[in-house]
Formats: C-alpha cells, sequence, structure tokens
C-alpha cells in the first residue's frame, strides 16, 4: 500500500484543478510540480500524450483560458493500490456565461510520492 490515499490524493487534485484552471489564474511549472509526476501520460477519449510540466502547461494554458470556473460532483470513488477511479460530472462556466457539463470516468494512478502518474478519462458531453 502506498505511503498516501490515492482517494485523498484525488481530492486534493480537484481542489488544486478549481483554482487552477481558471483563466487568469496563476499557473507554472511549479505548480503542475504539485500534483503530477515528471513525466506522466494523458489517456483522454481515446488519444495518449506522453507530457511533462512544460508540455502539460502549454496545454492547460490553452484550455483554461475560457473557464471562469470548474467544478466536480463525484458519484463514486473506487481505489485500490495507487490508483483510483472516480465517476462524476464536471460543470464548467466561461467567462462568457455559457455552461458546460460533462459526464466522466476518470482513472488516476499516482507514483511512490503521490503524483499523478496517469490520467486516464473517458468524457462525454451532456
Amino acid at each position: 500500500m502506498p505511503p498516501f490515499d490515492p482517494g485523498e490524493q484525488s481530492r486534493r487534485l480537484l481542489d488544486w484543478n478549481r483554482h487552477h484552471l481558471v483563466a487568469g489564474a496563476p499557473l507554472n511549472q511549479s505548480d503542475i510540480a504539485e500534483c503530477f509526476a515528471p513525466e506522466f501520460t494523458v489517456w483522454a477519449n481515446g488519444r495518449t500524450h506522453r507530457a511533462d510540466h512544460a508540455t502539460y502547461l502549454e496545454f492547460l494554458d490553452g484550455f483554461r483560458a475560457t473557464i471562469q470556473t470548474i467544478d466536480y460532483d463525484v458519484h463514486e470513488s473506487v481505489a485500490e493500490g495507487s490508483r483510483v477511479v472516480l465517476a462524476m460530472t464536471a460543470h464548467i462556466t466561461r467567462v462568457h456565461g455559457e455552461q458546460d457539463r460533462f459526464e466522466a470516468m476518470l482513472l488516476l494512478d499516482f507514483d511512490a510520492q503521490g503524483c499523478v502518474s496517469l490520467w486516464h478519462e473517458v468524457y462525454l458531453p451532456v
């Protein structure tokens, strides 16, 4: 069993997202290093990308440019070893007022330091 609680790490990650994944919020590679391993894999809706702090910062700067708020309703959480699966609804309010909602299944794997080494998400706009 890892020296950290993957369920607690996933809650911390969602809080991190709420704070950093909005337009105008400070975000740099050091912020990303708080939650993400130096190299990790992002697998979203069938597309796989290897990432590091620099490439993820570049991606996130574009991703969050139109987001005013992001929040999550976690419906189920199952943790085993270094992994956790979250069934959730993501709510996004855009800077111009539009609202998006996504149903998502998120599998996170954490390294020995408790940092994300795998972000595997399947999401569907609703």
